[in-house]
């Protein structure tokens, strides 16, 4: 590779992986506690919502819907969904005509609204921090394009330093040359086998 070859790709690697690096980092620390956002969530709140009759029998999906059509008289039923944890029935309905959704939690066992399922406000603040940056549609592009420049980085790294590490068995750590040399070492270590 000539000079202005290798500083093209130098520059690359550095600044599409300092970039990436720091949104990747954020991502990291608040996707750890979101892997243990249900154990959080049921330390942390203190109030847990039982339904109605715990052990009565389930309303039927009819009477559900029924339920929550009388409550918005005039709605007309877009979609139902179910909670995994406890027996709530999710009925979504709509004016005809209109783009507004009401959206109406209700417990199976009584057909009585049930709280709308919320994490800690803690836990609330890094799941938005980690989605989307409290930026809605335009953090989640960001983010995707924080990706996009992460692969960059690699492919600029592996085109970069394999050209170097050819005459160099896998893994070697040059520990007696000089500590820029050390670290670089380190640096394509790391790299190579996080690749």
């Amino acid at each position: 590779m000539k000079p202005s070859t290798i500083r093209a790709w130098s520059w690359t690697h550095k600044w599409s992986s300092l970039v990436s690096t720091l949104f990747l980092l954020m991502l990291c620390v608040t996707g750890l506690p979101l892997v243990f956002s249900h154990e959080l969530n049921e330390v942390l709140l203190h109030e847990p919502w039982e339904a109605a009759q715990p052990d009565g029998p389930l309303l039927d999906l009819d009477q559900v819907l029924n339920t929550a059509l009388a409550r918005h008289p005039g709605d007309v039923p877009a979609f139902m969904s179910f909670d995994e944890d406890r027996p709530v029935v999710n009925v979504t309905s709509a004016v005809p005509g209109s783009t507004a959704y009401n959206f109406q939690p209700i417990d199976q066992t009584s057909g009585d609204p049930a709280p709308l399922v919320a994490g800690h406000p803690v836990m609330e603040f890094i799941l938005q921090l980690h989605t989307d940056m409290f930026l809605g549609l335009p953090g989640m592009l960001f983010l995707g394009l924080m990706g996009v420049l992460l692969v960059v980085a690699v492919v600029s790294g592996v085109v970069l330093y394999a050209p170097f590490m050819r005459r160099l068995p896998f893994g070697t750590l040059r520990l007696e040359k000089s500590a820029r040399t050390r670290w670089l070492d380190w640096h394509n270590l790391l790299g190579a086998v996080t690749v």
